[in-house]
């Protein structure tokens, strides 16, 4: 999730203190992606140099104790030490900026309503679900093989020991040798998820509140609570229905389905009852029309008779995805 401007500032001024710390860095570095994100640092910058001047001619002005020479110099330390530190901090948004903008990429991606499969350089099978972008960064002559993930993939990943596979999404690392495994990582949905159907995969996470290190086997799943920040670890022994085509919610809270129904059939759906936001709803669907599946949430909610009114279908969404 992106951090909110008082956060962005924060990390700064616990930058220019030098009181940050790696969880912090990690999140600052994730967040340059964001053109938004590098204003508002470029803004708490300027703020914290202004804010430096202000306190060092204070220091003047209230010090009677010191020759004037003195409290200049000290003055001017002061401003250097202040310039040393931005001047750091710049460089290091900027060597990233100049690392991420010049490296090249091979980029999948997938509109609302699609889905594809894909084979990489090194063997790995990908399925792309609906509204999902993959960036697939070199291989050759790497350390590990590296992707970004925006949306939900299932991966079969090509067995290689010497060089790990590294899948990065939302500040999120996931990181295996060869298996296979499911990630759910919509930007709009609150929770994210790992699936493992083959082998083991470690899934580490470093947010200011929440920090993951965990290994999953075989039939494993981690669900990570973006806003309550909390995670748990869950049994399951069903398939990855989507690569079916399968709609399956099991005790998935409404807001997550909306987001998933306007995904898969791109449409833009009006909720005209409020209380439906209380639901967890169960249910699979194959072919069904939204028609259908509008009816069907009716039905699960109790509110059968007036169906058609409590979701409405407003329009199409554009063929291009937000990713």
């Amino acid at each position: 999730m992106r951090p909110s401007r008082q956060e962005i500032k924060d990390l700064v001024n616990r930058y220019l203190e030098d009181k940050i710390t790696k969880a912090d860095f990690d999140s600052f570095l994730n967040g340059l992606d964001d053109p938004e994100v590098r204003e508002i640092y470029s803004e708490a910058l300027k703020s914290s140099f202004e804010n430096s001047l202000n306190e060092n001619s204070a220091y003047i002005l209230t010090s009677k104790k010191q020759t004037f020479s003195h409290q200049l110099g000290k003055y001017w330390m002061g401003v250097a030490a202040t310039l040393l530190l931005l001047a750091s901090f710049s460089f290091l948004i900027f060597n990233y900026l100049q690392n991420t903008d010049t490296q090249s990429f091979t980029l999948y991606q997938t509109v609302f309503a699609e889905q594809k499969n894909i084979s990489l350089p090194d063997g790995t099978k990908v399925n792309l679900n609906v509204a999902s972008s993959l960036e697939q960064l070199p291989f050759e002559n790497q350390e590990m093989r590296k992707v970004n993930l925006r949306g939900e993939a299932f991966f079969q990943v090509a067995k290689d020991k010497s060089q790990p596979f590294e899948i990065t999404t939302q500040a999120m690392k996931v990181m295996v040798l060869g298996t296979a495994f499911n990630i759910s990582s919509y930007e709009e949905d609150e929770i994210i998820e790992v699936s493992v159907t083959e082998g083991t995969v470690n899934v580490s996470l470093a947010w200011e509140y929440l920090i993951i290190d965990e290994t999953l086997t075989i039939g494993q799943r981690i669900q990570i609570d973006k806003h309550a920040k909390t995670y748990q670890i869950v049994e399951f022994n069903e398939p990855i229905h989507w690569i079916a085509k399968v709609l399956n919610f099991s005790q998935t809270d409404f807001a997550q389905v909306m987001n998933t129904l306007e995904r898969w059939y791109a449409l833009e759906l009006a909720v005209n009852d409020s209380s439906l936001y209380d639901l967890k709803l169960s249910g699979q669907f194959k072919d069904k029309s939204i028609d259908e599946v509008i009816s069907a949430i009716g039905f699960l909610a109790n509110k059968e008779a007036d169906s058609n009114e409590l979701i409405k279908v407003i329009s199409k969404k554009s063929k291009l995805s937000k990713n």
